[in-house]
């Protein structure tokens, strides 16, 4: 799971990390203009696959290491989760409202949430959600199971998905009910991801047929075009490691005006994500991210904006303490700016769950200081932080401070509950190196 990237307005082109940072490019001038990450309101440990915006401006995250769509506010502030465990104990469910490795996103006029699953032999690999994040259907597959479904799109008053592993695209109707099969010429190796180009055509990325022996010797990765029929329309954008090429591309956003961006990876692996920005006619505009390095130079320069700036609010007190915290490079001052930031943030506002749950983790982690981490997070429940996920966490507080016992009697009933924290089949395993632990079997013990 490499991240995702999703495009809003004409102006702005969002990319989520695979670990959860949410980074905000200027599509104009190409600088970063905000970041926040779904830490600490989401568990750190995630496996950002894909993300969309919806009609409000928020921003629809999928993380398959969860099972979970996260819609989170422009602030940073989770809002909802939509999927989650249906059965404790039982890691691959295929059921309604189950997400079993949700690997993309569509947000369409109707106010519904389309996610696509990449599992296998799954019934309900594509479901509809209404916008409370109520399941409403999964669209029908006329073999019964979906096998590596991985993009979705919607063309007219249809909905277009790519199942790769079977080198074809399906559409069903807006009900979910299926229309016909496109398969794709093997030369052009799997389609992997889709997009609407805001006309009459698709974008599609194509994957190689790694491991597949009835793949092409060199199969074609780029970006090309599809017409409503699923013909094939010519190639945009053509594979290498170039500026103006892709080279294992994961990703791609269309933006209001025709502009289309695409993550790729032509270094090979995360975090040297370069992200590029092309016009509607395929030629290259910028190269908005090259790769990790330039990304870091790019939020120095923001952090550098945003901590001259004179704070009055909560929110952006807030951000200047994240900025300090997390990229201060963990100094005794940096961390010291970043607690009376927290600290001041909370001052002008109490409510404000982000300063809570950002002060708890420098508390706990950073300042050695876990007692008052619990104070924190019994703060974040009073405030509307998820008291499942909030207990999960004191009895990690508990635990660096030498309380086994209460550690294990908090965390027990945190997922033996009826609401279960997030990241619940670790703080089960966690559950039993402490059991083994208090019976003298020492804490590198796992269940």
């Amino acid at each position: 799971m490499f991240g995702g990237i999703a495009a809003l307005g004409s102006d702005c082109i969002v990319y989520t990390t695979s670990d959860g940072h949410i980074i905000r490019f200027d599509a104009e001038t190409g600088a970063v203009a905000g970041q926040q990450s779904l830490y600490p309101v989401a568990p750190r440990r995630l496996h950002v696959a894909a993300c969309a915006f919806d009609d409000r401006r928020d921003l629809l995250v999928a993380d398959a290491r969860h099972g979970l769509i996260r819609l989170v506010d422009p602030a940073g502030c989770q809002r909802e989760r939509i999927g989650g465990l249906a059965t404790p104990g039982v890691e691959r469910e295929d059921a309604s409202g189950v997400l079993h490795e949700p690997c993309d996103l569509l947000w369409t006029a109707e106010n519904r949430l389309w996610v696509v699953c990449g599992g296998y032999e799954l019934e309900h690999a594509v479901q509809c959600f209404d916008r409370d994040g109520n399941y409403l259907f999964s669209a029908h597959h006329p073999d019964g199971e979906w096998n590596g479904a991985c993009g979705i799109a919607r063309v007219g008053d249809s909905i277009w998905i790519a199942e790769t592993e079977r080198g074809a695209i399906r559409s069903c109707d807006l009900k979910g009910e299926s229309i016909r099969q496109v398969l794709i010429d093997p030369d052009l190796a799997r389609p992997f991801r889709l997009a609407g180009d805001g006309h009459e055509s698709v974008f599609a990325i194509f994957a190689p047929f790694d491991g597949f022996d009835d793949g092409p010797d060199e199969p074609f990765t780029g970006i090309a075009r599809l017409g409503e029929d699923g013909s094939f329309r010519g190639w945009d954008v053509y594979p290498g490691e170039q500026a103006g090429q892709v080279a294992s591309a994961f990703d791609i956003a269309v933006l209001d005006d025709g502009r289309f961006a695409v993550a790729d990876l032509p270094l090979g692996v995360p975090p040297d994500v370069r992200i590029q920005l092309f016009e509607a006619d395929g030629r290259l505009a910028q190269v908005l991210l090259e790769d990790a390095e330039h990304l870091n130079r790019l939020q120095a320069k923001w952090f550098e904006s945003l901590l001259d700036s004179e704070a009055d609010q909560a929110q952006l007190l807030y951000d200047q303490a994240r900025a300090h915290h997390y990229h201060g490079g963990g100094s005794e001052d940096h961390l010291g700016e970043a607690r009376r930031l927290y600290q001041a943030a909370l001052e002008r506002d109490p409510d404000h769950l982000l300063s809570h749950l950002g002060l708890a983790a420098l508390l706990e982690a950073d300042l050695g200081d876990p007692a008052a981490a619990e104070r924190e997070y019994e703060q974040a429940i009073g405030v509307g932080g998820e008291e499942a996920e909030m207990r999960a966490r004191i009895a990690e507080c508990r635990h660096r401070g030498g309380d086994v016992d209460g550690a294990i009697r908090i965390l027990q009933a945190a997922v033996e509950g009826s609401d279960l924290p997030e990241d619940y089949y670790n703080r089960v395993e966690t559950l039993g190196t402490w059991f083994l632990e208090r019976a003298g079997q020492g804490s590198d013990a796992v269940i």
